[in-house]
């Protein structure tokens, strides 16, 4: 069995098509550097910095953080869950606020290792304390 090949590589020419006149790189950097306007260098003194130049970064740094205050503000508006706008709102921070130990517990002098110490004495430990989400289910 006589097979014919039908290959055509080999009939076509070795170029890419893509060729460039001799010597055009030889004189490319100089040519290209004709076309091009020339620069101006500033042989003043630098500016001085103004107020705005100074305080630029603050001021979009501030509105940085707006922006990203705002848009928590919106997904949680959006997701529906309840946003207070003061402390007293939240009906547990508010039944805390209502009563008169809360007072009492900021006008004595309270040190921190007594409360913790008089808290195990009673019974409490860190895996006892539950929150309790009774107050959001509507």
């Amino acid at each position: 069995m006589n097979r014919e090949r039908h290959d055509i590589s080999p009939r076509l020419p070795r170029t890419d098509g893509m060729t460039v006149p001799e010597g055009y790189f030889d004189t490319f950097a100089a040519s290209m550097m004709e076309r091009l306007p020339q620069k101006q260098t500033a042989t003043d003194t630098p500016r001085r910095r103004t107020l705005w130049m100074k305080v630029r970064p603050y001021a979009y740094m501030a509105a940085m953080f707006g922006g990203v205050w705002l848009m928590m503000w919106m997904f949680n508006d959006i997701a529906g869950t309840p946003s207070y706008k003061r402390m007293s709102d939240n009906p547990a921070i508010a039944k805390v606020l209502a009563s008169d130990q809360v007072y009492q517990y900021y006008d004595s002098d309270v040190d921190e290792y007594d409360l913790l110490e008089e808290m195990y004495e009673d019974g409490y430990t860190p895996a006892s304390f539950s929150i309790d989400d009774s107050y959001s289910q509507e």
